[in-house]
């Protein structure tokens, strides 16, 4: 997150107001020593902490980064992405798909690995996605990413789509 970032897109900390979604998954990164602060903000803006994936810092050569920038006692060689529910989802998401931990090199600063986008496209298909906080490199396409540094022509939405009622069940 950048300077002023979170002042700027300013999402209220309290389970009376509705976040982003009714019905959804949030995917909030976390180093080590945010963990507790990551699972309460995703307990006050009303999502049930499920799970975490994990990202292993490597380097070009595939071998586990130990000299990472985060941490006060030992250097992080891992990043944590806690995933929050609201709502019903069982029809929306792919679950039992992929592994909780995600081996990738290291590159820009804030720039996650990108088979972590390809690990929340499989988990869930065609639904909308938002990334805060984004940096030119953040952007993916069928994403939507909002940030500070981005500048105007790379702020960009897909197309959301059409809301249509589900088949209906046939009786039996």
């Amino acid at each position: 997150m950048g300077e002023g970032e979170g002042e700027i897109l300013h999402i209220p900390p309290s389970p009376s107001h509705q976040v982003l979604q009714d019905d959804g998954v949030m995917f909030l990164w976390v180093t080590g020593r945010a963990m507790e602060l990551g699972r309460e903000c995703l307990d006050l803006w009303g999502y049930k902490f499920v799970q975490e994936f994990l990202w292993v810092k490597t380097n070009q050569l595939q071998r586990i980064i130990r000299t990472g920038r985060t941490g006060h006692w030992i250097n992080h060689s891992k990043e944590h992405c806690l995933v929050g529910v609201k709502g019903t989802l069982a029809d929306k998401l792919n679950l039992n798909l992929d592994c909780d931990v995600v081996c990738a090199e290291v590159r820009e600063t804030s720039r996650k690995p990108d088979e972590m986008y390809d690990l929340l496209e499989r988990l869930a298909p065609g639904q909308r996605k938002l990334e805060l906080f984004g940096r030119p490199h953040n952007v993916h396409k069928g994403w939507t990413t909002l940030g500070n540094q981005l500048g105007k022509s790379q702020v960009g939405a897909p197309a959301p789509p059409p809301r249509v009622a589900p088949p209906p069940r046939p009786s039996l």
